[in-house]
């Protein structure tokens, strides 16, 4: 009952996260004149998803902060902090007027928001995950971080049904404030949540043995460098594979393919639905089977599948669309499913929190900042629609060559 009580906990704070973070890119066209005008539109959209790719750029700071928090004065507090100060920024947003009425300042509060947000990101989804499965153990490590990575993709589902539901022609220009809104007084809730949840019991133990870092960051750094290196390489392609999906896609539909914004966003959110279901199933098999053969196996069928799947989506039928978004999702889901089990059993508990959150966040981090970037800028000022495809398969086959010829000690 109490394992429950922590993963429902767990799964309510990271739906929370993704929520607001899927937010920004949903609403990132609208956003982009109202903030970042310009009269050439595409340089508009480019400088709103900098915004968006800045929170990512912060992210590894953030784990350094609440990483160092989670393994000094334990993950509870570290949580509590980190789902307060991802909700405030939403409902800032909710409330900040435009550039027309407060000018340069205008950008800039966004900026501030997006950044405040990343900070908290950095420790949030990672320190959820390391909470949960030390207080599961060993009862389905691999399914339980699978659900709680299928949370974040919950999150989004949730944003892009009231994303859509406010997109209406019925409803006034202003109404993409009130999802954020939502976003910013949930957080208050997941507050209160986590503030009734017990401490991890392996942090307890490590404290009552005197085993607490005093330099989380330093530990992991020296003693386990090639851990840290491998959690990069995992969460890079995360990153790549992720914000591809949640992010790019509805401007890749939308902005290059001209398919209408409603649309689009039922199809991503059949991508969406298909990696979040994918996910905690995917972890049950890292319970059953070794996680170097799950990684190998789901990397060769992005390598090969990825590109007829765009090809797919190019032909902007009703099938295509829709069967080309649940196929990418489900290829995301069988990668990042499997993440939490493979990073947790990487790190000993006295710096697991800064092990991970730090190496996820600088390899989350760079990837998921600057994907949205750069296949916009391909495939809108370059017209390369295929290269969405081709970015992908370069990011498989190298993550193929660096897990097969790395000797896993996970299961």
């Amino acid at each position: 009952m109490k394992s429950t009580k922590i993963i429902l906990a767990s799964i309510f704070g990271n739906a929370l996260e993704f929520y607001n973070l899927t937010l920004y890119g949903f609403y990132v066209s609208i956003l982009a004149p109202l903030f970042f005008p310009s009269e050439n539109p595409t340089y508009s959209l480019i400088a709103s998803l900098s915004a968006f790719a800045f929170g990512f750029f912060v992210r590894p700071l953030g784990a350094v902060v609440f990483g160092y928090i989670g393994d000094k004065f334990g993950r509870r507090l570290a949580l509590s902090l980190s789902i307060l100060f991802m909700g405030l920024p939403s409902l800032i947003i909710s409330v900040l007027p435009g550039y027309e009425k407060l000018g340069f300042f205008a950008p800039l509060l966004l900026l501030f928001c997006r950044l405040s947000q990343g900070l908290c990101s950095g420790g949030e989804f990672n320190g959820a995950t390391i909470f949960a499965l030390e207080h599961v153990g060993k009862n389905r490590p691999g399914f339980v971080g699978g659900l709680i990575v299928g949370s974040c993709l919950l999150g989004s589902l949730i944003a892009t049904a009231i994303a859509l539901f406010f997109s209406q022609d019925i409803f006034p220009e202003w109404i993409w404030r009130v999802p954020f809104f939502i976003g910013g007084l949930a957080s208050f809730f997941g507050l209160y949540i986590r503030r009734q949840i017990d401490e991890s019991p392996e942090f307890i133990k490590a404290e009552d043995q005197e085993k607490i870092a005093n330099s989380p960051l330093k530990s992991a750094l020296t003693k386990h460098l090639r851990s840290c290196l491998l959690v990069f390489t995992i969460a890079s392609f995360d990153g790549a594979l992720t914000y591809t999906l949640v992010t790019f896609m509805i401007i890749y539909a939308t902005e290059c393919l001209g398919i209408c914004h409603s649309n689009a966003m039922i199809y991503n959110f059949l991508g969406i639905a298909a990696c979040m279901v994918a996910c905690p199933y995917v972890g049950h098999l890292a319970d059953k089977y070794k996680i170097k053969n799950i990684l190998l196996t789901a990397t060769i069928f992005i390598l090969v599948l990825i590109y007829p799947v765009f090809l797919l989506i190019q032909s902007k039928t009703l099938l295509g669309n829709a069967v080309g978004n649940i196929a990418l999702g489900l290829m995301v889901g069988a990668i990042i499913g499997v993440q939490p089990l493979f990073s947790q059993r990487l790190f000993p508990v006295q710096d697991r929190y800064t092990g991970i959150a730090v190496s996820y966040s600088l390899g989350l981090g760079l990837m998921a900042g600057i994907t949205p970037i750069i296949l916009t800028m391909l495939v809108k000022e370059f017209s390369l629609f295929n290269s969405p495809a081709y970015y992908l398969m370069a990011f498989a086959f190298l993550f193929l060559i660096i897990i097969k010829n790395t000797r896993l000690k996970t299961k």
